[in-house]
């Protein structure tokens, strides 16, 4: 039985690559797990393993584009057995139109406004790959009353699609926007920030609607269903701006990655942001407005409190209770059933093993020395 071996998704920004060279040649015998080739894509380059054994026949030449999916090599069971591609693998298949195909931050940016790829393709493109530049200059040429009131994005008729405001276009701002294009049911239709330098411009494509007083207003005109904040430093802020808009009568919504785990009899409010692979452990209760950065685990039976922040690799054990606006450095531990009063900050680095009262500060202290090795 022959088996192929296929380019990988190496980044989620690139459906194209370049194999650059082979590692084994033609009529090998190969192993499992054996590198095959090495291929680069406009990040990075990366190694090509098979996924199973058996004698190598290449099907691309090195310096070949190729695209994630495509059949790059076969693993015959004898050495000199003819490889057939089926027809659903062959290159110019894709979505059923020959020769047509996008990038995936095209595809990414058209679904974000409700558009169909590949007829942009066709329309655009005239047979070529369509990338982000082709949707923008689509989307700068669409009439604004297809694009509704005050730039609002249509919601997909009967999609039952959540359009979400993102609050803060900053760097956190962007991480949330990265999260919405992989959540089903969600999408971003802009943003707010109080930055008056910001105004008119997009992030992703994405655009800046105004400041944050003006989303009453918004909702009004009914450009979006509900809000998010996306400030992951400053707790007092991420409070402030929540019960503002909650006074208001904006609704707020939880943005979750889909690569996150959120487990057993998990309760959680709104307006919260969880980053990916971040766990939320069997019986954790999780207020609202609280922001976890990628690899933070809240333990089991866990009570976090809203507006809270916590930086990247924070590790929290079994029945710890965290108060409200706590701020996480990275890389913080907590030890078994400790309380964290409100209004504290934990700095990067430590690892507590006793409870916090509120409004502390918890620091390590210098525990090493830079020198230089000339010295």
């Amino acid at each position: 039985m022959t088996q192929f071996i296929y380019a990988p998704l190496i980044n989620v920004n690139d459906d194209f690559m370049t194999l650059i060279e082979w590692t084994r040649p033609a009529g090998a015998q190969i192993r499992r797990g054996e590198v095959v080739a090495m291929i680069e894509t406009a990040k990075s380059t990366a190694e090509v393993e098979a996924a199973g054994e058996g004698y190598f026949t290449p099907l691309v030449e090195p310096g070949s584009e190729i695209r994630v999916g495509q059949p790059i090599a076969a693993l015959t069971e004898s050495a000199g057995d003819p490889v057939e591609i089926p027809s659903a693998d062959r290159p110019g298949d894709e979505a059923g139109e020959p020769g047509r195909s996008w990038t995936r931050k095209a595809e990414i940016l058209a679904g974000r406004h409700g558009l169909d790829v590949a007829s942009l393709a066709i329309e655009t493109a005239d047979g070529e790959r369509v990338g982000e530049a082709d949707v923008l200059r689509f989307l700068e040429r669409r009439p604004a009353a297809e694009a509704g009131p005050a730039g609002m994005i249509e919601n997909r008729p009967g999609g039952g699609i959540e359009r979400v405001v993102i609050v803060g276009a900053g760097g956190a701002g962007a991480q949330v926007l990265d999260i919405l294009t992989r959540v089903q049911g969600q999408r971003a239709v802009g943003l707010l920030d109080d930055d008056p330098a910001l105004a008119g411009r997009s992030i992703y494509g994405i655009p800046i609607l105004g400041a944050v007083s003006d989303a009453a207003r918004l909702l009004e005109e009914g450009v979006f269903d509900a809000a998010v904040i996306s400030i992951g430093t400053r707790t007092e802020l991420r409070a402030e701006i929540f019960e503002r808009l909650a006074a208001e009568g904006i609704p707020f919504t939880n943005v979750i990655d889909p690569r996150s785990a959120v487990l057993t009899d998990v309760s959680t409010g709104i307006g919260n942001v969880i980053t990916p692979y971040v766990q939320i452990a069997a019986s954790a209760r999780i207020g609202d407005n609280n922001f976890f950065s990628a690899f933070v685990d809240i333990e089991h039976h866990n009570v976090v409190g809203s507006h809270c922040t916590f930086g990247p690799g924070v590790m929290t054990s079994g029945g710890v209770r965290i108060g409200d606006r706590v701020k996480f450095g990275a890389g913080v531990f907590v030890e078994p059933l400790l309380s964290i009063g409100s209004d504290s900050v934990v700095a990067t680095g430590v690892a507590l093993t006793r409870s916090v009262p509120e409004r502390s500060i918890v620091k390590t202290r210098a525990n090493f020395v830079v020198r230089s090795r000339d010295a």
